[in-house]
């Protein structure tokens, strides 16, 4: 069970590394999946610091809590990620739905998801 969640923890990391080095390295991909015109330098700045250096930090939180077996990076990133969620459901709320988030939507879920039990298992492991 703990190999399996571990592989699932892996799972979870990809994507965040994946969409957030997007985000750094190539924008204007991001820019056109969603429609965005960037005014000036600071939109680049901010898909390329504030998203992309979020998604990153967010695998990097994992990896610390896959490499360390320590909870705390499990919850850190259960927290990051839960409050993503949340506010893409305030958003839905706000400005309607569209199914173009659910992919974004289902993956943070199943990060969540993969989070909680991860941080469970440490937890049990040590007991």
């Amino acid at each position: 069970m703990k190999q399996l969640i571990n592989i699932l923890v892996v799972l979870a990391i990809i994507p965040l590394f994946v969409l957030g080095t997007v985000n750094v390295f190539a924008p204007t991909n991001t820019f056109e999946l969603y429609g965005i015109r960037p005014l000036g330098i600071m939109t680049y700045s901010t898909f390329r610091g504030a998203i992309g250096g979020m998604l990153i930090g967010g695998g990097l939180i994992m990896l610390m809590g896959l490499i360390t077996k320590n909870k705390t990076w499990y919850q850190a990133s259960l927290l990051l990620i839960g409050v993503i969620f949340i506010c893409r459901i305030i958003s839905v709320v706000f400005d309607g739905y569209t199914n173009d988030l659910l992919p974004a939507g289902i993956t943070e879920l199943y990060i969540i998801v993969v989070m909680y039990f991860a941080s469970k298992q440490i937890e049990h492991s040590k007991k």
